[in-house]
């Protein structure tokens, strides 16, 4: 019993996202929110604005209203903000092609105010727009997830309570990976591989090049090999199967603590394969990034760290809407030893 709720208790639980009209919004596990604008679902065109804003969770942490620059804009560049005709900001574009605008009370207001906001140049030309359509629904969910909800500071659900009554957040999780080793990877051979994926996965006559297991070392007694599976692959999806090799004994299927991508089993504890995988030798990460459709502005990423006998989630962000937001929101972080 003692095992299992400590089992229970590593396990990582990202949160879900979710849509209110025309924004979606998600919190992480450390309660830090964000909400982007989306595109509509009967819109024509693709002028559109993706507005982002994202709050921290600390009792004084300032809300910030992110704003997506014309890629031909120079830095310095102006440009004002239009909420239903009416300017509400100006600033010069910043290197980066993005400005950060502080969220102050009366922008706020206004943005709850107005129906849809526009980017217009120094020219007064049409830069993109965004519907407004949900996001005060969208700000409610930010200051209920951060225990704001009648606070001085909330961003909807504003009352007399001091900010310093909002609950310190909690810390994201430690995860201690074992130290790494100079031996060279233990790997296994193409007969292996290929038995382990099965015939269908590795030979088909649109096959994406041969079986080709790839071997890392993991830690003084353990490997990860990678095996590109050449068949059932989409047009922009491509899998991977993860093994775990000990220094003795055949390889087994690596165990995730939240298995990758969108599929049934993803969330849940078990095994999993990766999409569009890789493993990063230099930051010890492993990663999956399945996109739900080929432009990817719908999918989730995960980034994994080994802690000696499976991978924990360290980073996890999604976007459930295919309406255009680029910009996946974080649900789920954790921190890494060493």
């Amino acid at each position: 019993m003692i095992l299992l709720a400590l089992a229970a208790a590593a396990t990582a639980h990202p949160a879900a996202l979710h849509t209110y009209k025309d924004w979606i919004a998600g919190c992480d596990n450390i309660r830090s929110c964000q909400a982007n604008a989306l595109a509509p679902e009967d819109a024509g065109s693709d002028d559109y604005l993706m507005l982002t804003i994202a709050r921290g969770a600390n009792p004084h942490d300032a809300a910030a209203l992110s704003v997506p620059l014309p890629e031909k804009g120079a830095p310095g560049s102006r440009y004002a903000l239009k909420v239903d005709g009416a300017v509400v900001a100006t600033f010069a574009a910043p290197a980066g092609g993005e400005a950060r605008l502080p969220l102050t009370r009366a922008l706020v207001a206004t943005l709850l105010g107005g129906q849809r906001a526009v980017l217009v140049d120094a020219q007064g030309t049409n830069a993109g727009g965004a519907s407004l359509a949900g996001l005060a629904a969208a700000l409610l969910y930010f200051d209920d997830q951060q225990h704001r909800i009648g606070t001085m500071g909330a961003l909807k659900a504003i009352g007399q309570r001091p900010d310093s009554t909002i609950p310190t957040p909690p810390a994201a999780p430690l995860i201690a990976p074992p130290a790494p080793s100079p031996r060279p990877p233990r790997g296994i051979s193409v007969g292996e591989a290929t038995r382990l994926i099965g015939p269908d996965a590795a030979t088909c006559e649109y096959a994406n090049g041969k079986v080709s297991p790839q071997a890392y070392r993991l830690d003084v007694g353990h490997s990860l090999v990678l095996v590109a599976l050449p068949c059932g692959d989409g047009a922009y999806n491509f899998t991977t199967s993860v093994y775990v090799v000990g220094e003795a004994g055949p390889p087994r299927p690596a165990l995730f603590d939240v298995a990758p991508g969108m599929g049934d089993e993803a969330g849940k504890p078990g095994t999993g394969d990766l999409t569009n995988g890789d493993w990063d030798p230099k930051s010890r990460r492993l990663t999956s990034y399945e996109k739900a459709r080929g432009i990817g502005d719908c999918g989730s990423t995960e980034s994994y760290v080994w802690d000696g006998t499976r991978f924990r989630l360290v980073e996890q962000n999604e976007m459930d809407e295919c309406r255009g937001s680029m910009d996946y929101i974080r649900t789920w972080i954790a921190r890494t030893a060493g």
